[in-house]
């Protein structure tokens, strides 16, 4: 049997980012043929989102870039058309969920991707297989961001068997999400279309890639599947001291009911991960530890600062550069090249927050609520982003400032975490376990 012919191809394609000194691709070369899953590795930064953009059209159109070299499906070169135009023949999910969806609720997502790819578009199964149907006729804007990642993935995977471009599908999603996203992706590709995702946990879709391509100093090269980081568990016992106590919380969203007479308690340089399936209200619940939001019944006593890194990044970002945004809390030109250097952003201090990749993103905010020292910090998966290198890093960074008596809340999906805390807290159907155990 011959290869599958292929579907989407690159050729020589360099791509220089605004007023950066030298281009962040440099002839890269990529085929990706009809039928295949193709994955995409590379550390934080180092083009992956760049290169995903420039194949879907958003450069150089939506940001100043110089994109040369040649894009082709089938043959035919694309890489003159506007992003609109690839919107036709390419099937794009984003790394924001949130700046993808633009209608009131996701049954008008869906019907504004089914217009748009036309009969070449899929039954509803990938709507069914998501578990979308209770949420289809909910404001977009109650949902969840493993929710709203769900809605975005369902449009694009009903497009019919052409190529998807993908970028950080698993984000947001839980164990049962990641599952329906890998088998979806297999589905597509038995029907012909291509998949090319990034993904910094890979290991999350091990049975769905049939290859990974590594992308590392500005090219591409054929790699082994990204393996989980081994990490270790935390070296100390945390403090008998209380620093955040909830009681009889109640929690709602809308009609729904996320928690009814849930209780926690946080003791001094403890860690603990909270977990519970897409839209059981986590996010929620940080936001009211944090103080940001009030519970409908209920108290939460802190005995310190709270600092909260929320699931997007963006909404922590303020200054025009990195160094301006340290800064911003206050701290001397020796705390913060201190903190910059910390988190791996030294070289980064002049670039303005927008141009970073997420993973970047994610690491200089965790930087910024570093300097405030504060009691708590509750981190809302603040894995996002990072590949096994720079998870490692951020739990030692977390496991060291724990044994010098901060506690962490941290609000993940990723399993491979579980054995960096101390416990771990389920939310699930209004019900919240394990909350007042003992440290």
């Amino acid at each position: 049997m011959q290869p599958p012919s292929p579907h989407l191809s690159a050729s020589e394609l360099s791509v220089r980012l605004g007023r950066q000194a030298g281009p962040i691709l440099r002839g890269v070369e990529l085929e990706l043929p009809a039928g295949t899953v193709t994955g995409l590795s590379g550390a934080s930064g180092s083009g992956k989102t760049t290169l995903l953009h420039t194949l879907a059209g958003l450069l150089p159109w939506h940001r100043p870039a110089e994109v040369h070299g040649t894009i082709r499906l089938d043959g035919e070169r694309i890489d003159d058309l506007d992003p609109g135009q690839r919107a036709h023949l390419l099937a794009t999910a984003l790394d924001r969920p949130e700046a993808q969806l633009f209608l009131p609720t996701p049954a008008d997502e869906l019907e504004a991707a089914r217009r748009l790819s036309g009969p070449a578009g899929r039954s509803l199964e990938p709507v069914e297989r998501l578990g979308l149907g209770p949420l289809l006729h909910r404001p977009v804007r109650t949902l969840s961001s493993g929710e709203r990642q769900r809605v975005v993935l369902a449009t694009v995977l009903s497009a019919g068997a052409r190529p998807v471009l993908l970028d950080e599908p698993t984000a947001h999603l839980d164990a049962a999400g990641v599952r329906a996203v890998a088998g979806l992706l297999r589905d597509h590709a038995r029907e012909g279309g291509s998949v090319f995702l990034s993904e910094h946990s890979g290991w999350r879709l091990a049975g769905a890639a049939g290859s990974w391509l590594g992308l590392e100093a500005r090219r591409l090269r054929e790699v082994a599947p990204p393996r989980p980081p081994r990490l270790p568990a935390p070296p100390h016992r945390p403090g008998a001291t209380e620093v955040l106590t909830a009681t009889g919380l109640a929690l709602r969203r809308g009609a729904r009911t996320l928690l009814e007479d849930g209780s926690l308690r946080l003791h001094e340089g403890e860690i603990v991960l909270l977990r519970g399936p897409n839209g059981a209200g986590k996010s929620t619940l940080a936001r009211v530890l944090a103080g940001l939001d009030r519970p409908i019944r209920g108290t939460v006593v802190r005995a310190g600062p709270v600092a909260l890194l929320m699931p997007s990044p963006d909404l922590q970002l303020f200054a025009t550069t990195v160094a301006g945004e340290v800064v911003s809390t206050g701290a001397g030109p020796r705390d913060a090249a201190r903190v910059l250097r910390r988190h791996g952003l030294e070289h980064l201090a002049s670039r303005a927050p927008w141009t970073l990749s997420r993973g970047e993103r994610q690491r200089l905010v965790h930087a910024v609520l570093d300097l405030l020292q504060p009691a708590v910090m509750i981190l809302d998966e603040p894995a996002q982003g990072l590949d096994g290198d720079d998870l490692a890093v951020l739990v030692d960074l977390i496991h060291r400032r724990a044994e010098r008596g901060r506690a962490h809340l941290l609000i993940t999906h990723r399993e491979e975490l579980a054995v960096m805390a101390h416990r771990t807290l389920h939310l699930a159907g209004g019900r919240l376990q394990g909350g007042e155990a003992a440290p």
